[in-house]
Formats: C-alpha cells, sequence, structure tokens
C-alpha cells in the first residue's frame, strides 16, 4: 500500500488527512476530496464565524420566542454537548459566545472586561437557556443575544464525519488530525499501530511520551499557545462558565475516546474541571476513556494524573 498525505485549511485551523491504499492515486485524491468536502459543509453549518451558517442563525432569533427547525448535524451536536453540561454541572456549555467574543477582546487588548460588559455577558449565556424538543427537533435559544460557541466540540465530530466519509470510499486505513485533535481507524498496513506523541509543558515536544493505537481519537487541551498575561496573572483561552474569564490553573488534558466528538469535549470539560474535580467526575462518567492531565502547581511544580480503564494506553 502507499501512503498518501493532504493538507488543507478547515475550520479556521490546519487539517491533515494521511491514509493508505493500495489503489491508483486517483482513488486517494478522491477519497480525500469528499472527506474535505463534508468537513466544510460541517464548518458552513456549525461555523460560530461564519455569518449565514446554521448556527450563527439560531443567535439572531435568540430571546425571540422562536423554535427553529435543526439539521440532523446541529441536533447531534447540540444534544451531546446539552446532555454534557448537565452531567458537568456547567463546566462545558455551548453558549458561552458572549463570553468568548469578551475574552477575545479582553486577550486581544490586555485589558480585563469591564463589570457592565460582565454583567451584559452573564444575561446572555447559560446552557439552561437552551431548549431543545426532540418531537420535531427544534431549538429554541430563550435570552436574548445568545451566541452558541462550539469551539470545544465541532472539530471532534468534523473529524468523525471526515474519517467516516474515508471508509465510505473504500480506505481501511487513515488518519484524520486538526486543531491539536486527531482520530484515526485500521492502523497502519501489516498490522502497526498509528504513533501518537502526546503534548507536554516542555519547549521542545518532540521529547512527549509515544502511545500506540489502531483506531479512536485523541483530543489535547490546554493553554501552551493561546494565553494571555494581564496584571501579572497568566490567562488560558479555555473559559470556566462560572466566571466567564479565562482558567488561570495551567493544564494540559489529553483525552483518548472511541469518538472525535467525546475526545474533543471531555478534553475542554475536564481542563475547566481542573485537578481537582477532574478524577472524581472521570471515574463516574468517563470510565471508557484514557485521560492525561498535566499541571503545575506553584509549591509542587509539574504534576501528573491518568486514568483509564486500559492500563495499556499510557
Amino acid at each position: 500500500m502507499k501512503v498518501y498525505t493532504y493538507e488543507s485549511p478547515q475550520m479556521g485551523v490546519p487539517f491533515r488527512i494521511v491514509l493508505y491504499t493500495d489503489q491508483a492515486a486517483s482513488h486517494a485524491n478522491q477519497a480525500a476530496s469528499k472527506a474535505w468536502g463534508r468537513i466544510a459543509a460541517l464548518n458552513a453549518i456549525l461555523s460560530n464565524y461564519e455569518t449565514e451558517s446554521e448556527l450563527s442563525r439560531l443567535g439572531y432569533a435568540s430571546g425571540q420566542g422562536v423554535w427553529s427547525k435543526v439539521s440532523d448535524e446541529m441536533w447531534l451536536l447540540l444534544e451531546h454537548a446539552q446532555r454534557l453540561s448537565v452531567v458537568s454541572k456547567g463546566a462545558f456549555d455551548i453558549t458561552l459566545g458572549p463570553a468568548t467574543a469578551l475574552w477575545r477582546k479582553a486577550r486581544r487588548e490586555k485589558e480585563m472586561p469591564s463589570p457592565s460588559a460582565l454583567e451584559s455577558m452573564w444575561e446572555r449565556t447559560g446552557w439552561d437557556h437552551l431548549l431543545m424538543r426532540p418531537e420535531d427537533r427544534k431549538v429554541c435559544l430563550t435570552a436574548p443575544g445568545m451566541r452558541l460557541d462550539p469551539g470545544g466540540i465541532a472539530k471532534g465530530y468534523a473529524l468523525d464525519e471526515g474519517l467516516r466519509v474515508l471508509k465510505e470510499q473504500g480506505i481501511q486505513h487513515a488518519l484524520i488530525a486538526g486543531g491539536g485533535d486527531m482520530a484515526f481507524f485500521g492502523g497502519k498496513p501489516g498490522g502497526a499501530k498509528w504513533q501518537i506523541r502526546l503534548a507536554g509543558f516542555g519547549e521542545d515536544q518532540e521529547d512527549g511520551p509515544m502511545i500506540a493505537l489502531s483506531d479512536g481519537a485523541v483530543a489535547t487541551s490546554g493553554d501552551l499557545f493561546q494565553f494571555v498575561e494581564i496584571d501579572g496573572v497568566r490567562y488560558s483561552h479555555i473559559l470556566n462558565p462560572q466566571t466567564g474569564l479565562g482558567l488561570t490553573v495551567r493544564t494540559l488534558t489529553t483525552v483518548i475516546a472511541s469518538k472525535g466528538i467525546h475526545a474533543d469535549s471531555l478534553a475542554t470539560t475536564l481542563s475547566v474541571l481542573g485537578p481537582q474535580d477532574a478524577p472524581e467526575w472521570a471515574a463516574e462518567h468517563a470510565s471508557e476513556c484514557g485521560i492525561r492531565m498535566l499541571w503545575l502547581d506553584e509549591d509542587l511544580g509539574s504534576q501528573e494524573w491518568t486514568y483509564s480503564s486500559n492500563d495499556d494506553l499510557f
């Protein structure tokens, strides 16, 4: 089998496809093209940057009592997000769009949001303001000015869908990576597994530990590159739904799961829960996943915690 690698900007970040096939190069090219097409189609539905995306249009109707019929893709994403919000008691919250916009401005200007800006933001957020009606698959955003932010879940879902398309095209060994997440199936030809390097706090990421996996997904959430210092405090780009501000505990959370949508959303959730609450929550709600959390403690230095029902994962 020959290996083919493709790169493309998708969902605002670089994506990469690696696939193996014993057929002609045209078959590999066509399979990759269809996978890119599916990911781009999802972006047109789920993007909070595209003003005419389905997700953006939901925000425009917020606070008006409108029940909007949504696509199958949107329903699946919102259903998963809301279920996770319930079991995490709000540690995951897809309604943080106003908080995300406010925090981007704070990071850009390196100034904390004003009390009035924070108060306005709180009036427009909260996962309990997103209502879902299963009988006709309609949703309603009840607070005026609500905006959804799928940043902690959409890329994982897109990876799953990209792999599904590759399988439909007859590809038996493939990996798709994007935005710090990756999903894969079939291992490599000949029975070898995919070699995945885990991120760490060190400057040389090539020193991170390696894990070998055939099928599944890996997502890492942390502030290695996206952070800001304001008044001597380092804030992550990952928001704490309880404060509307970036996390201040430096964490780097990696989740291994069967699907990208699970790995992506759980990595965000566990980052928010932090080293104190994540272990207990994971033992109850994420028993089928492998989890590795690194954090920096002012007194103890770098700490590490791992959890998995499969000891071979780490």
